[in-house]
């Protein structure tokens, strides 16, 4: 079992037993953001063994991707494989091993932290106060009093502010493989370290601090204890994840779906976007039309949602060129005719995002839906939700959007 593993389990074990005995008091809950990539879990997972061990805090990440779902994302499982983590991955916790309801979880945990987002999500809200937030979102002006209070946008990875935050504190006891786990973190999420591709200095000078006390050092790599295998080339690594990360062949619409997603409440409207990693052209051919929509259609109402994106960001078969489209789907008689024209007047008449009508997709009758080809590539999720969340809630001031556009 490598360190960080026995790190892991052991705290695991611990935060479970005082779960059940409601002795909880002495932990903080560190979280990613409910998607569960990469950077998100690799961040939540550094910030608990960092401030266990450097800041005398007992902290515990808790994952919020159900074990069930952890196959979604390949990408995050070969990364677990470098950070020498078992194959079964027990030793993370997920939402699921929580042996309580999270309302009930939210009414005994005192202190929580929030990486990769900076709004504690509604379900955990209740008797807990966030004492820390290191992210790279747009900041949503909540948790003000917080001890730690590091939002930074743009930023190509959060791991690389967890990093930056504590650099002072980093030794030899840190386990090497910590520091490859956020390297990959850091490298996929910024198409290895590219300055076209999201990253800024923070995330190069994280990476060239990490380096060295990670696997990809030679030095550390030898004698390695567990199921960690030899890394790739350091090279090899965006490629290698990349490769993994684009894979979706296998997976159903609803699979695509669950594994980039984030909820939101906008103007009272539960409105979930889901990042989907091919075009929808290849969805309807490989579901058909009709299989397509109702499996949008059994989403909406498994998650019980109002408002629905599909985000699709990939590269054409014919030019190796990234390209973006946006599904809207609106729930019948759940948002009123004012706030569909506005949001979808509002989205197209948005200068960031150049939406145009993508033509050659039949949209079921009787369906409140739009599709749209997005010709500003680089605006991503982290645009599009305040977007809508402003044209919901009817707020005119999208100044600030823009300097978040990514």
């Amino acid at each position: 079992m490598s360190a960080l593993s026995e790190f892991l389990t052991q705290t695991k074990a611990e935060f479970l037993k005082d779960l059940q005995a409601k002795t909880t008091e002495r932990w903080t809950v560190v979280m990613g953001n409910e998607a569960g990539d990469l950077d998100t879990i690799a961040c939540s997972v550094a910030y608990s063994y960092l401030a266990s061990r450097y800041h005398s805090q007992p902290t515990v990440a808790l994952v919020q991707t159900p074990r069930t779902d952890l196959y979604l994302r390949p990408e995050n499982l070969f990364a677990f494989t470098l950070a020498g983590l078992t194959l079964e991955h027990q030793e993370l916790l997920c939402i699921d091993d929580i042996p309580t309801t999270v309302s009930s979880l939210s009414q005994v945990i005192t202190k929580f932290a929030l990486v990769d987002h900076n709004r504690l999500l509604p379900q955990f809200q209740g008797a807990g106060k966030v004492v820390g937030i290191i992210d790279h979102h747009a900041d949503e002006r909540q948790h003000l009093d917080a001890e730690i209070r590091e939002i930074v946008n743009p930023v190509g990875s959060c791991a690389s502010l967890v990093t930056r935050h504590f650099k002072d504190v980093w030794d030899d006891g840190v386990p090497p493989e910590l520091a490859t786990l956020l390297i990959s973190a850091i490298y996929i999420d910024t198409g290895a370290l590219k300055p076209d591709d999201k990253a800024v200095d923070i995330d190069i000078q994280s990476a060239e601090f990490l380096t060295p006390h990670s696997t990809f050092n030679p030095a550390n790599s030898q004698g390695l204890v567990g199921e960690a295998p030899p890394p790739p080339p350091i090279d090899e690594l965006f490629d290698d994840l990349s490769a993994l990360k684009k894979d979706v062949s296998n997976f159903s619409t609803r699979d695509l779906l669950r594994r980039d997603y984030k909820e939101f409440i906008f103007g009272g409207l539960r409105t979930g976007l889901s990042t989907i990693p091919t075009g929808l052209d290849d969805r309807l051919r490989k579901d058909g039309v009709s299989t397509f929509w109702e499996a949008l259609d059994h989403y909406v109402d498994e998650r019980d949602l109002a408002v629905l994106g599909f985000l699709a960001t990939f590269k054409a078969h014919t030019k190796p060129k990234h390209r973006r489209e946006i599904l809207m789907l609106l729930k019948e008689g759940k948002v009123s005719g004012d706030v569909e024209k506005r949001l979808f007047e509002g989205m197209e008449a948005d200068t960031t995002l150049r939406l145009q009508p993508k033509p050659g997709v039949e949209v079921a009758e009787g369906t409140h839906a739009r599709v749209w080809n997005q010709m500003n590539t680089e605006a991503s999720r982290k645009y599009t939700a305040p977007l809508i969340r402003q044209l919901i809630e009817q707020d005119q001031d999208l100044g600030e959007l823009q300097a978040s556009k990514v």
